[in-house]
């Protein structure tokens, strides 16, 4: 077992930022999860910290690189009227997102895929759009975006 192996744990998975989107595409839409870290904030943090918790939360997950085809992870995610989940593997605790749009909610609770992105390299959070796609480029080259595709479980 390697430290890669290990979920981060809630104190971490609680400093994330994740934003939800959807993707139009010619015949279909898809639900989008971009999982990224504001970097240090807590006391020890360093840019390498956050960095190792991003590549662990990447890994429970089972995310592929990102310039390859997006692993199917299972289904991660659950969603109880507004509140909405991700089952990131750890045994005790799930992440909880922030409250996406009506028209996500709606794709996801219809059994439509989910396209979940993370970029391991820290990005402030006043980020304007230019900088975050730079950003994101930049790290795709440098092999720190992951992402895999998901679903709502379904509910007996």
């Amino acid at each position: 077992m390697t430290a890669l192996d290990v979920p981060p744990g809630p104190g971490f998975i609680a400093s994330v930022a994740v934003a939800s989107a959807i993707h139009h595409a010619e015949g279909y839409d898809v639900a989008q999860l971009l999982i990224t870290h504001p970097g240090p904030r807590r006391p020890n943090e360093t840019p390498e910290t956050v960095e190792d918790g991003m590549r662990r939360l990447a890994e429970s997950l089972h995310l592929g690189p990102g310039d390859q085809p997006p692993p199917f992870i299972g289904a991660r995610i659950t969603m109880r009227r507004r509140l909405v989940t991700l089952d990131y593997g750890h045994e005790q605790y799930v992440m909880t997102l922030p409250a996406p749009s009506e028209d996500w909610l709606a794709l996801v609770e219809r059994g439509e895929l989910c396209r979940v992105a993370l970029v391991a390299a820290p990005l402030t959070l006043d980020a304007d759009q230019a900088k975050h796609d730079a950003h994101v480029t930049e790290s795709l080259a440098r092999g720190l975006v992951m992402w895999g595709t998901t679903h709502a479980r379904r509910r007996f």
